[in-house]
């Protein structure tokens, strides 16, 4: 059995901690990661959303959950 990768155990250990979703369109959400699957779609709670960069102004904040396209995912970091 193959060893699980870096990025497949830094996403298992990040599921329920807060995180930056970054998208190719230059939006950024903040949230607690509720899951992500093998093509990076990503499901987020207590989701803010701004433009490039946290500190900008909050553009949305959801209340309900917020399911972000794998294919638009740039990258995801922990908060």
């Amino acid at each position: 059995m193959a060893e699980e990768s870096v990025s497949t155990q830094f996403l298992s250990n990040i599921i329920g901690k807060p995180v930056h979703v970054k998208l190719y369109s230059g939006m950024l959400y903040s949230g607690v990661l509720e899951s992500i699957d093998g093509f990076m779609n990503v499901a987020l709670s207590e989701t803010r959303e701004h433009y490039e960069h946290p500190n900008n102004n909050l553009l949305k904040k959801y209340a309900s959950d917020v399911f972000l396209r794998g294919t638009q995912v740039m990258y995801i970091s922990e908060a």
